[in-house]
């Protein structure tokens, strides 16, 4: 019998009213049975708060170390006062043994204090490294974005913050309190002059952050920049000294260059200022609490202070006021941590990291693409209403097969060959290989059945094996020399000196644009891949070289290897099964390679004959 949630009989239930209500449930089951940490996306903040325990005891270590740190003063008046006066040496000697003892337990707090931070360095860096790099390149692959190496930069700002003597010097700025509360009770006059010398410290450091960190942000940008256009002329090397832009491109980076030196500078020269500013406050402040001090003992004699106060509290002040001395330094490292964890939190935020994805049975080959419309990232990021890169494109190819895909430039070629291999998420429609959509593909495991030749060849710095390999640690030698002898590479290597262990440079610099095409179209064969998507395969190849791409997909056919081709060279259309023709993001034909060639020699003729006419 089927009831509603009223309890009558032999109703529909009302099905989102049931969801609503298993959505309540699951709430409200979470909210009683998690008492922990919330855990969110962002693996940042949830490291972060994983920590916590971690900083807890850091604290309590630090609330030991100011607690030994009274200790000090203590002797120091224990001997003015007593032992002096008394002259007894025992009473001397017994407290500078209790004090050898404390200072041992002191040095160990600290050491004890310095590893704990040092795990927990080593624990972050193990924890958010690998996560931040693989996020950092996924975001790359998606639209321009801060780059890996700026990301672990940025991280390491954040982890030098939290493990260094910045986080220590907040742990201890509470016992300056304490500190103060100690020399009100030697006597109230050096109470009230700490107060005003820890406020005139804290007035020069606000006034250093305010004339410093604007400053110091805009010069860090111009670095930034200037570090940006030096990559970007050493990676244009030859075009700049080919068409003599050295001058100008040398001029543009030292305008950038000594713009930010000029804001260094100025934020160097307003720290150098205060800071030594700051200094002076304080030393003045601790000669004048020693000067009062000896005021109040001439004046009053014992009655008020005792000579062991005296120096007592002018150790005191030392202690109380050097938080306050050292919040210039820790401001900058407060500041810069913040920035840097507000850009991390936000990538991560508004980007996200790409799901896992599902793991599939060995495909076939079988490539389907299913109304696929497409606006570039950028776009969407920004909000903006912008027109469709690719609209409603449908096709599949069976296994095994080979298409070869032609267009005029900004067809959407390069765009849809980003989609076919899973880097881009269709706006609408699905991209499936043998029936599982290539997104949530898991992407280690999808790239074992999948090649991929870009039209921007870029290579890892090692060896031309190892490349071939993907990178891989274990490298097959078997399968690196049949992808090589597939693309036609083999006897190319074997020519170099050190063969397949030859080194190819920061980012393939010692190879030609021909060679690395070569390397990076093996790569894409490695392993016998059921598909293989190729941009441009033939954009820096010879003749020779382009008869190797040719036997490349002709072995790639017998293989069952499904190949797309992206290629502006009409040569490479007598060796495809398919021929799709892309325009404007629409496909405006699509079959067979004869039905294709021969509807366009048609319309080739039909068009010269209206010419003669």
């Amino acid at each position: 019998m089927i009831y509603d949630y009223a309890g009558n009989k032999n109703k529909p239930i009302n099905h989102s009213l049931r969801k609503k209500l298993y959505d309540l449930i699951g709430k409200r089951k979470n909210i009683m049975t998690d008492t922990t940490e919330t855990k969110t996306d962002n693996p940042l903040v949830n490291a972060l708060n994983d920590c916590k325990k971690a900083f807890i005891v850091t604290f309590f270590f630090s609330f030991c170390v100011n607690l030994l740190n009274l200790i000090t003063p203590l002797y120091s008046l224990q001997v003015l006062d007593r032992v002096i006066s008394s002259g007894s040496k025992d009473t001397l000697l017994m407290l500078s043994i209790i004090i050898i003892f404390i200072y041992i337990s002191y040095t160990l707090l600290q050491i004890a204090r310095s590893f704990t931070l040092i795990k927990i360095g080593e624990w972050l860096d193990q924890k958010i490294s690998p996560k931040l790099f693989s996020h950092a390149v996924e975001a790359a692959s998606q639209k321009p974005s801060m780059g890996a190496a700026q990301s672990i930069r940025e991280f390491n700002t954040i982890k030098q913050f939290l493990t260094s003597s910045g986080i220590n010097s907040l742990f201890d700025a509470p016992w300056s309190i304490i500190y103060i509360i100690v020399v009100f009770l030697i006597h109230p006059y050096l109470g009230w002059l700490t107060i005003f010398g820890a406020l005139i410290i804290v007035f020069l450091a606000i006034l250093n952050a305010y004339a410093v960190n604007s400053t110091l942000s805009g010069s860090s940008e111009m670095q930034l920049k200037g570090a940006y256009l030096a990559d970007i002329a050493t990676r244009n090397a030859e075009t700049v000294q080919a068409m003599g832009m050295m001058k100008s491109v040398r001029n543009r980076w030292a305008e950038t260059n000594s713009a930010a030196l000029k804001m260094q500078s100025i934020a160097s020269y307003r720290n150098g200022i205060l800071s030594n500013t700051t200094r002076f406050f304080r030393s003045i402040l601790q000669m004048g609490v020693t000067g009062i001090g000896a005021y109040i003992v001439i004046t009053t004699g014992s009655q008020e202070m005792t000579v062991g106060n005296m120096i007592a509290s002018s150790i005191i002040v030392g202690r109380a006021l050097a938080p306050f001395d050292q919040l210039i330094e820790v401001w900058k490292q407060v500041t810069s941590a913040q920035k840097s964890y507000k850009k991390i939190k936000t990538s991560f935020d508004k980007e996200g990291s790409r799901p896992d994805g599902m793991t599939f049975p060995n495909p076939e080959g079988r490539l389907s693409v299913e109304n696929v419309f497409f606006i570039p990232p950028t776009s969407r990021s920004k909000g903006e209403q912008k027109e469709y890169t690719l609209k409603g494109v449908n096709f599949t190819l069976d296994a095994g097969k080979s298409l070869a895909i032609i267009g005029p430039s900004g067809a959407g070629k390069s765009t849809l060959a980003r989609i076919l291999v899973g880097v881009w998420k269709p706006h609408s429609g699905h991209v499936r290989l043998d029936n599982a959509d290539v997104f949530t593909w898991n992407r280690d495991d999808f790239g074992q059945h999948v090649g991929y030749l870009p039209q921007g060849i870029e290579l890892f710095n090692g060896s031309i094996k190892e490349n071939i390999a993907r990178m891989h640690k274990d490298i097959d030698p078997e399968a690196v020399i049949e992808a090589s002898k597939l693309a036609g590479a083999h006897e190319l290597i074997s020519h170099f000196p050190d063969g397949y262990d030859t080194d190819i440079g920061l980012g393939g610099s010692s190879l030609s644009g021909g060679q690395r095409q070569r390397v990076g179209l093996a790569r894409a064969f490695y392993g016998n891949p059921k598909l293989v998507v190729l941009d441009e395969p033939n954009a820096n190849l010879d003749d020779k070289g382009e008869a190797a791409l040719v036997q490349a997909i002709q072995t790639a056919k017998t293989k069952k290897t499904s190949t797309i081709i992206i290629s502006h060279r009409p040569s490479i259309l007598a060796f495809v099964d398919m021929v799709m023709i892309l325009q404007e993001g629409s496909i405006v034909a699509y079959g067979p390679r004869e039905d294709i060639l021969s509807r366009f020699n048609k319309n080739a003729s039909a068009i010269s004959q209206n010419k003669e006419k």
